[in-house]
């Protein structure tokens, strides 16, 4: 492999591994915050009894809309799946295999010989057995590098490698952005409790409201 385009991988392999790690972390993150915020959202009401018996009526009136309207869409789906199964023949039966990277299968094959449980007895060689067929499945090539250059086995990388796993990057990078954009990650990390209530109070304005 060339060995400047073995670094350039390498350095976004790194920096994938940190942006994925960082999401997983914000995400968890904001689903806690989620969880306090509703709870102090149900606190401040319950001090409030008026407040909170609107505020529960516009919520389920929401609910009943919105399950409603579900339900209308499922009952549109199923009948369109009636009819078009009334107008095709059933004469032949097409299966769709899935398309593997020749990249990704010759790499899992490489893998393979040297970490599947048949072969050796060895939990963290197995575990990346485990992992590597989960990024086989996936068609992942990025997941499929990150195995070999912990296996140290040679691939070699193109330009349109590059740019996947730089998309990767930058998708995650803007899933972060949204995270920490949201209501529930402001009011987690608001260190002022008047600021803390004035947004449960915005909040629950915005519910009334729309």
């Amino acid at each position: 492999m060339n060995k400047l385009k073995q670094l350039e991988i390498k350095k976004l392999m790194k920096e994938l591994d940190f942006v994925e790690s960082d999401f997983t972390y914000k995400n968890e993150i904001v689903h806690e915050a989620d969880s306090n915020f509703i709870k102090s959202v149900n606190d401040l009401l319950e001090q409030h009894p008026l407040l909170k018996d609107v505020f529960d009526k516009k919520i389920n009136n929401k609910i009943d809309n919105i399950f409603q309207r579900r339900t209308e869409e499922l009952k549109d789906k199923i009948e369109t799946i009636n009819e078009s199964y009334q107008e095709d023949s059933i004469e032949e039966e097409v299966i769709v295999e899935k398309i593997i990277d020749k990249k990704v299968r010759k790499l899992y094959r490489e893998i393979a010989k040297i970490t599947h449980p048949d072969r050796i007895d060895n939990r963290k060689l197995n575990d990346l057995y485990i992992k590597a067929t989960i990024y086989y499945n996936n068609n992942d090539i990025a997941g499929t590098y990150s195995i070999c250059n912990e296996l140290d086995i040679e691939y070699e990388p193109d330009d349109s490698d590059n740019q996947l796993i730089s998309g990767k990057i930058n998708g995650l990078k803007s899933r972060i952005s949204f995270i920490e954009s949201t209501l529930t990650w402001v009011w987690y990390h608001s260190t002022d409790d008047k600021e803390k209530e004035q947004m449960i109070l915005g909040y629950i304005k915005n519910q009334l409201d729309n």
